[in-house]
């Protein structure tokens, strides 16, 4: 597909949000895939962080965004700590469902419960600590971190 514009979308998507906006809309909410070709959307919080740069009043939420990858990067990106966010953020996370996500992050699909809360737990530490901080985990391991800056929203972002 050379001859498309592979951004339009994302463009036109950041355009009706503001429209959305100042029609009186509340919320807008994006899902996050991996591998699936032409047209996904596997930065989210990128996204939003541009969409909450153009509005003020908007909340801006992921339906699932991907803890596969690394759950101590989605609490430091996610923890609506980007300045253009202003603590509209809800933060929608799912254990996934499709395969070729699974395969291309090397994760089993049995694991995903067990992966699924831990990742949570890691997510909320991210949030929370307000010192440094560690995890050793069947899945996942972080040595002295801290997320700067502290999230707008206290505990944390509605999950």
């Amino acid at each position: 597909m050379p001859d498309v514009d592979s951004g339009a979308g994302f463009r036109e998507f950041v355009e009706n949000n503001v429209e959305a906006e100042a029609l009186g809309y509340h919320s807008t909410f994006i899902v996050e895939h991996h591998f699936t070709g032409f047209g996904q959307i596997s930065a989210t919080l990128n996204l939003l962080t541009w969409v909450g740069a153009r509005t003020t009043t908007l909340r801006l939420g992921t339906r699932s965004s991907c803890w596969l990858a690394q759950p101590g990067a989605a609490g430091r990106a996610g923890g609506d700590a980007r300045p253009a966010l202003g603590g509209r953020v809800d933060f929608g996370i799912g254990k996934g469902y499709r395969y070729n996500e699974f395969a291309g992050f090397a994760t089993p699909m049995e694991d995903a419960d067990a992966r699924f809360d831990e990742s949570l737990e890691v997510m909320r530490k991210a949030w929370t600590s307000d010192v440094p901080w560690s995890h050793r985990g069947k899945y996942w391991q972080s040595t002295n971190v801290v997320v700067e800056p502290p999230t707008a929203q206290k505990p944390h972002p509605p999950l």
